[in-house]
């Protein structure tokens, strides 16, 4: 049935894309060509997000440097924060 929908145009039925999504392990949306929206990561996001991505382009000396100054300054930021 696939291969036939693939060669002709075919109007699919509401309940068609759905049992194929479902099959397919997709949604509908990715099925008639929408992508699916951005699911939000757990990393940094705005500004901070902005300056970590310019960082990885960095050297791994450099990069390392200033990743000892930012966790200092959050142990720093937590030490006053808890005391």
């Amino acid at each position: 049935m696939i291969a036939q929908w693939e060669r002709s145009a075919v109007a699919l039925k509401a309940e068609q894309l759905l049992a194929l999504s479902i099959k397919l392990g997709v949604t509908v949306d990715v099925l008639v060509g929408r992508s699916e929206p951005t699911k939000r990561g757990t990393g940094p996001v705005g500004k901070a997000r902005h300056v970590f991505e310019r960082v990885s382009q960095l050297p791994r000396a450099t990069q390392q440097r200033i990743l000892a100054n930012v966790e200092d300054a959050l142990t720093a930021y937590e030490v006053r924060k808890a005391g």
